[in-house]
């Protein structure tokens, strides 16, 4: 799961700033914001002290094996981004390998970004109605959602595709399950930059 920097979060090299991007209908392009210093509190399945409940009455979503569960994956990027720069590391995932397209294991940094731009107040900015859709299904935030479902597909992929020669897609399938039957699925989708290792943007997308 999500690797948290101890305070103050690292700055990145301004040399890894995305360039203008255009990913599966989302554009990107770099930015910056206020100065600042702090992280999300996070609280994921491989994470010590996790209390994810045994058994789900009711909907509820579960995305590579894992049941999704407001209380014990509630986080706060929103709140924790303001004042911060754009290029501040708000945290680093843990990302798998994908030897067909011959992408090494390692880590997949999420910045503050630029809501024009990438990282989180890009995704914030640009699908916090999709993600809301998921969230409201099973009563939760769609930040909390998103970033589940971000952490997940980084590092339990449904699969990756490229994008284009410097950008990886980590697509994870999202389901919601009620009664033990799948009554919706979506495909969530992660945006990797290749040369600057950083999260360019996320976004389910319905199956049908």
């Amino acid at each position: 799961m999500s690797r948290r920097l101890p305070l103050p979060a690292a700055l990145l090299s301004p040399a890894l700033l995305i360039p203008a991007l255009l990913l599966a209908g989302c554009t990107t392009a770099p930015g910056a914001a206020d100065d600042g210093a702090a992280q999300p509190s996070a609280s994921t399945a491989a994470d010590g002290g996790d209390a994810r409940p045994a058994t789900v009455d009711g909907p509820h979503l579960v995305v590579a094996g894992l049941v999704f569960d407001p209380i014990t994956d509630d986080v706060d990027p929103d709140g924790v981004c303001d004042g911060m720069a754009g290029r501040e590391t708000l945290e680093v995932f843990d990302r798998a390998p994908w030897p067909e397209l011959d992408v090494p294991a390692g880590g997949a940094t999420m910045t503050c970004g630029n809501a024009s731009g990438a990282g989180w107040r890009h995704i914030a900015d640009g699908h916090t109605g999709d993600f809301g859709e998921l969230a409201d299904l099973v009563g939760a935030e769609w930040e909390d959602v998103a970033w589940f479902a971000i952490d997940r597909a980084l590092e339990e992929p449904t699969r990756v595709e490229a994008y284009r020669d410097d950008i990886v897609n980590y697509d994870v399938l999202v389901e919601l399950v009620d009664d033990e039957q799948v009554e919706r699925s979506w495909m969530v989708t992660v945006g990797f930059g290749l040369g600057s290792e950083q999260i360019i943007t996320s976004f389910p997308d319905e199956q049908h």
